[in-house]
């Protein structure tokens, strides 16, 4: 009769003890609360990611762009580094046919020395509803040719001698070492 009792005392004291209960309430507090920043995190990264692969693919193509022998082989180009770069960050073919890329330049010809390209492109995310736009702009450098092609013009001569170049040498030392 004596364990009886004890066993209904000890499940009575069970019962009414609060041992245990902040580990509870903690659980069922928690997991609604943490559930939506869990996933607010992961579209967070999921659209910071789609992000750097549209600045990186934007960037890389006008390189290709500007770097182009001349205007009709320039947006082909572009989308072949588009296309490869498309590949290499993950993308599959139905994403990067997806892409826009548009070119507005500053000159005409595109591709002249001392011009200037923006490049824009749009990435639509299906499976978020959104657009992803990154620009890039660069400078066609004034030195370089577009007269059948870019680079340098293959007729340009540069006569110096061996003391002009040592003189223009010595100028541009002095010019990035400054004297105190």
């Amino acid at each position: 009769m004596r364990s009886v009792s004890y066993s209904c005392a000890w499940i009575r004291n069970l019962i009414h003890s609060e041992s245990g209960s902040a580990s509870v309430e903690f659980v069922l507090l928690a997991i609604p609360l943490f559930l939506p920043i869990l996933v607010f995190l992961n579209h967070f990264a999921t659209l910071s990611n789609s992000e750097l692969i549209a600045r990186t693919l934007v960037r890389e193509s006008l390189r290709a762009y500007v770097t182009s022998p001349n205007n009709e082989v320039a947006p082909n180009r572009a989308w072949q580094v588009l296309s490869v770069g498309g590949r290499a960050e993950g993308l599959n073919p139905e994403e990067i046919s997806n892409l826009d890329l548009n070119f507005q330049c500053s000159e005409t010809p595109c591709i002249s020395p001392g011009g200037r390209i923006r490049a824009t492109l749009k990435m639509h995310l299906p499976n978020q509803g959104r657009m992803v736009t990154a620009q890039a702009e660069e400078t066609i450098s004034p030195w370089q040719w577009n007269g059948n092609g870019h680079g340098l013009n293959p007729n340009l001569k540069i006569d110096m001698n061996l003391k002009d170049a040592i003189d223009l040498a010595a100028d541009f030392t002095t010019d990035l070492i400054p004297i105190p």
